[in-house]
């Protein structure tokens, strides 16, 4: 955890982050379309116009277009400039926790990788294989060059408790429903993120997602939930008790919420 506050290299990452929110929002539009991510460069899906440079800017590009298209006055979704919020928020947050080191940059990535997955699992209730393949790779690579500090060992089982947990969750729920509870794209996601937390804090995550998701539905959905056709994206919950879980890791390494358990029940 970072001791010395330093504000010029937290304002650089608060733009920084903002830039690739930036990113994150022609990720979370174009990979379920299967458009590329590179070409056309940004602009307005109605008229097809490039956005000019000088409205380009992250987060307060939006408020200077008045959230409209400078040509055909088409709306932007305000959500363009709370993605780029949030993910310039969380690149200051996994800053002060892990410092500027690799494990830095590792779970920044991960996190990035969360924030697409949130959105595009609301939209389109998916969770793309591209993202999956892709976080697959951050944690072989990580593995292999002794980031994580997990171990492999810990880190399949990590792994293995993740995407066990749902999956044997989904059955049960398949079977008590007679219809899908826990999409496969979940599973695959629990692959990934117990890779990276390992066991203890893939429990964590597991029980902080469902607690999440219980008071979503609780709230939100109580109303719906007897139609029978509601669907209720996963992957936003399992990245926020993934996140959660990560966030709230200590100066010494312990998690503040794992440290309450213990003091309390224990």
């Amino acid at each position: 955890m970072v001791t010395n506050l330093d504000p010029y290299i937290i304002i650089i990452l608060f733009f920084m982050g903002s830039i690739f929110g930036s990113f994150l929002n022609v990720v979370i539009y174009r990979v379920p379309k299967n458009m590329s991510i590179v070409y056309p460069s940004s602009h307005c899906f109605s008229c097809k116009k490039k956005i000019p440079m000088k409205y380009n800017v992250p987060i307060l590009g939006y408020f200077l277009l008045s959230g409209k298209c400078v040509f055909c006055l088409n709306r932007f979704p305000s959500r363009y400039a709370f993605v780029e919020l949030i993910t310039a928020i969380f690149t200051v947050i996994v800053y002060l926790i892990f410092n500027l080191n690799s494990l830095f940059f590792v779970y920044l990535i991960l996190t990035y990788l969360l924030i697409a997955v949130t959105f595009v699992d609301i939209d389109h209730f998916i969770i793309p294989n591209g993202f999956i393949l892709f976080g697959l790779s951050v944690l072989i690579i990580s593995l292999m060059l002794d980031v994580l500090l997990l171990g492999w060992e810990y880190s399949v089982s990590g792994s293995f408790v993740f995407a066990g947990f749902l999956f044997c969750i989904g059955l049960i729920g398949q079977f008590i429903l007679k219809k899908e509870s826990i999409g496969f794209g979940d599973v695959k996601l629990g692959l990934i993120l117990g890779g990276f937390l390992g066991v203890e804090y893939s429990i964590l995550a597991l029980y902080l997602s469902f607690a999440l998701s219980a008071f979503i539905i609780i709230v939100f959905y109580r109303g719906k939930m007897n139609s029978g056709d509601t669907k209720i994206p996963f992957g936003p919950f399992l990245a926020a008790g993934t996140l959660i879980s990560l966030f709230t890791i200590g100066p010494d390494g312990g998690n503040y919420i794992l440290n309450w358990y213990y003091r309390t029940m224990f």
